[in-house]
C-alpha cells in the first residue's frame, strides 16, 4: 500500500471513531438526565456530574468510562484534523472552487 493510501485510511478510521465516540457520549449524557440528583451510596452513584445544565450523581465506573471516551473523542478529532491538513482537504473545505464568471454579452 502506498503512503497516501495509508494516510487516507487512517483519516477515515479516525473520523469514524470521532463520530461514534461523539454519538456514544451524547447518548450517555442523555441517559444521565434520569439519574438521581442526590447521592445513592447503596447503588454506587456518588460522583457528581453535570449534564444538560443539571448535576446528577453517577458511579465512579461511569465517570471513568466517560473520561476515557472524552479522551478518545479528543484524540480522534486531532488525528482527523491533522490528516485533513496534511492531505489538503481542509483547504478545499475552507476555500471551495469558485464557478467561472458568466460569459460577457
Amino acid at each position: 500500500m502506498s503512503r497516501q493510501k495509508i494516510l487516507y485510511r487512517a483519516c477515515q478510521l479516525a473520523a469514524l471513531v470521532l463520530v461514534i465516540s461523539w454519538w456514544w457520549l451524547g447518548l450517555r449524557q442523555m441517559n444521565y438526565v434520569d439519574f438521581s440528583r442526590t447521592p445513592l451510596p447503596q447503588v454506587g452513584q456518588i460522583v457528581p456530574y453535570e449534564t444538560k445544565g443539571i448535576i446528577v450523581c453517577i458511579t465512579s465506573a461511569d465517570a471513568s468510562f466517560d473520561r476515557k471516551l472524552t479522551y478518545t473523542l479528543i484524540g480522534a478529532g486531532i488525528i482527523t484534523l491533522v490528516c485533513l491538513v496534511i492531505s489538503g482537504g481542509l483547504s478545499k473545505i475552507l476555500n471551495p472552487a469558485r464557478p467561472p464568471p458568466p460569459p460577457e454579452l
